[in-house]
């Protein structure tokens, strides 16, 4: 299904109704408030007539088992019901209360996409795929907690934005993990280094990241348990090949520049890496851009006789240049920076 022209909507906005049409067969204005460049965060519950009463935001229907009695919400309405109801009636009703909720789902979760292409104003000429489109409203539909929706809404934009961001196996790996997964998966992830094509967590110094980080090895376990991170601890071989003179780790906006200086041979770095699905996921976590994590990485490498200088990203170049600006040169003494909360 091809909208075009549609007054008011910006391409991304445009490509969302197609691809929600696509996926549950109707579109709404419900699925769409706040839709606008002013929306904010805060306001992604005021969702037109997704919103329900306090009846939805306790989880009714509620039985009582002492007679033939239920508390419902009216449709119509929205007001509470306490009536007698027959067998058939009460199934009924619970099929309409599960329907009326997924599709209130549907309506956070496509909102929460328009409002992070709002402000996008080009889309890919690449439509995400249908058989990925069905996998993912099939899903989506019961995610009912503030936290995941949030996090599936981001992933729908992300698609839309760039097909093929989000294979069907992320979409399996999310659909199976709590909110308390995702929050450690956010804590890992704000410290997303990259280094070629490897993704991961520095764990140069453990007791500096304990302490100043709050990062444990039961972090990594727990990753590693859903499948986001390799269940082990690896290393990262850094001057591998001895006409290397530079190095490069990048975090979020900033950068980590290591000249080979006086070091001598191949340099190991302990790691906790991300897997294919992690690596996806990462893309959703914002990154805390943290000096204090880098600069602690780049003294272990002074440690080794290199040379480490924290640099901002400016822009990334076509062919995987950089342009950068220097922040400083990293000393064996720490800045204040480095031992502050990210």
């Amino acid at each position: 299904m091809d909208i075009k022209d549609i007054a008011g909507l910006s391409k991304p906005l445009t490509r969302l109704i197609e691809v929600i049409s696509q996926g549950v067969g109707a579109v709404s204005a419900s699925y769409l408030t706040k839709k606008n460049a002013e929306a904010k965060a805060h306001e992604i519950r005021v969702i037109s007539d997704a919103l329900k009463d306090v009846a939805e935001q306790h989880h009714l229907p509620v039985v009582y088992r002492d007679g033939a009695i239920e508390l419902w919400q009216k449709p119509e309405d929205k007001t509470l019901s306490l009536e007698p109801a027959s067998h058939e009636d009460k199934a009924a009703l619970r099929l309409d209360y599960q329907e009326r909720k997924r599709q209130n789902n549907i309506e956070n979760i496509s909102s929460i996409a328009a409002i992070e292409l709002a402000e996008e104003h080009e889309v890919s000429d690449v439509k995400p795929d249908e058989d990925w489109v069905s996998r993912f409203f099939n899903f989506a539909q019961d995610v009912s907690s503030e936290q995941m929706q949030d996090l599936w809404g981001r992933i729908l934009a992300g698609e839309i934005k760039k097909p093929g961001t989000y294979s069907l196996r992320t979409l399996e790996f999310i659909r199976n993990i709590t909110k308390s997964d995702a929050s450690r998966l956010e804590h890992l992830g704000k410290l997303a280094t990259q280094f070629g094509g490897t993704t991961f967590v520095a764990m140069h110094d453990k007791n500096w990241m304990k302490q100043n980080r709050e990062i444990y090895p039961g972090h990594h376990f727990e990753i590693g348990e859903i499948g986001a991170m390799y269940p082990t601890d690896l290393n990262l071989r850094v001057f591998r090949d001895e006409e290397t003179q530079e190095e490069v780790f990048t975090s979020g906006a900033l950068m980590l520049l290591v000249k080979r200086g006086d070091v001598k041979r191949e340099i190991n770095l302990p790691m906790w890496k991300f897997t294919a699905v992690g690596r996806e996921l990462i893309e959703l976590i914002p990154n805390a851009n943290d000096e204090g994590y880098l600069e602690s990485l780049g003294r272990f490498f002074l440690e080794r006789k290199a040379v480490a200088t924290l640099a901002k990203i400016i822009e990334r170049l076509p062919g995987g240049q950089i342009r950068y600006e220097s922040i400083r040169e990293i000393s064996s003494h720490p800045s204040p920076e480095a031992t502050s909360d990210a």
